[in-house]
């Protein structure tokens, strides 16, 4: 697995990026490969520096990360850079304000805490500053807030990748050739049409479409729904109550009874 270059799978982890059709790039890549493996496996979003691999040299001229950033960028794809939170300020200098301004980049500052569950029931996290203080302050807070469920992503929710290879492009370019030249065609029936989809403005939060588990520990909780149904008060009473100058929400929690004239 650590001489994989490419693979295609669900951004499981709760980025803005998060559940979009993904292409892992592990160290610097050719820029023309990332956006043919992106285009031929149908991935919206590109995450750069998979598998821990990126690292920064101070003496490169060669602005990979940048140019590759924006030109990923440019033909629409979102793009994630995965990277160490301690070399922050250095890609602050290294990318472009082209880079940083865009809606579609995802800065992703990895932070290695081990054993965070058993080191300390104190353990906090700080968001700090340099000396020159260029936010306007701290920000500290306790590793259950980090920790939320609602931003958690288990272990078994890794591994529903594919691995691209040069292999697997090959072997599928001799079967292509050889299938020219089949005297006999071979007759293939269409796949059946699928009913058009009504449209609905629910979000799905782990569409297993994506390869994601709609019942996985890491699923987003819902926002609750107020349930109108249960209220002792009809529509027709509440429109009498605002004629009558009510003065709370005849739909609200404090109103159980019809208002009296």
């Amino acid at each position: 697995m650590s001489d994989r270059k490419f693979y295609i799978g669900p951004m499981v982890e709760h980025s803005p990026a998060y559940s979009k059709r993904t292409l892992f790039v592990v160290g610097k890549q050719d820029l023309n490969k990332i956006v043919e493996y992106a285009r031929e496996n149908k991935a919206t979003h590109v995450l750069l520096g998979a598998d821990h691999s990126f690292e920064f040299d101070p003496k490169d001229n060669t602005h990979y990360w940048d140019l590759t950033i924006q030109s990923l960028l440019t033909r629409g794809f979102w793009v994630t850079l995965d990277y160490p939170a301690h070399v922050h300020e250095h890609v602050l200098k290294m990318l472009s304000n082209t880079v940083w301004t865009s809606r579609m980049f995802v800065p992703l500052l990895s932070i290695r805490i081990p054993k965070i569950q058993t080191s300390n029931i104190n353990l906090s996290v700080k968001i700090d500053d340099t000396e020159a203080k260029t936010n306007p302050g701290r920000w500290c807070m306790h590793y259950h807030e980090v920790t939320d469920s609602n931003r958690f992503t288990d272990w078994i929710e890794y591994g529903n990748e594919y691995i691209i290879t040069e292999e697997i492009i090959k072997i599928e370019e001799v079967t292509t050739t050889i299938e020219t030249y089949v005297d006999t065609p071979v007759k293939i029936d269409p796949p059946p049409i699928q009913p058009a989809r009504v449209s609905d403005t629910t979000v799905v939060k782990n569409d297993a479409e994506l390869g994601l588990d709609p019942d996985a520990k890491s699923m987003l909780k819902g926002e609750p729904e107020r349930v109108l149904d249960k209220l002792n008060i009809s529509a027709l009473d509440a429109a009498e109550a605002y004629a009558d100058g009510a003065k709370v929400d005849p739909l609200g929690k404090e109103a159980s009874k019809k208002a009296k004239k």
